[in-house]
């Protein structure tokens, strides 16, 4: 099981790489690949978000909450 700063990462690569997704998304992402956040999610997400590393909106027709990188930073070189 991943630790919090470690799922904080991979949820910054991810939105790196594909520039924004839903939360959903992101929960299927990660069980694709039989890894899962600590708390969850939104648990994840949401105590990002109070740090400033993500932005978020909604979005009704994806229906559901769109993440972003709240700033840009250095490229990501490791595998998702």
């Amino acid at each position: 099981m991943a630790t919090t700063e470690e799922s904080e990462h991979k949820v910054l690569a991810l939105l790196r790489l594909s520039g924004e997704s839903t939360t959903s998304e992101i929960e299927q992402h990660f069980r694709s690949r039989g890894e899962d956040c600590p708390d969850g999610a939104v648990k994840v997400l949401m105590r990002m978000k109070v740090k400033g590393l993500v932005k978020s909106r909604m979005d009704r027709e994806r229906r559901g909450w769109v993440w972003t990188v709240a700033e840009v930073g250095p490229p990501i070189s490791e595998k998702l």
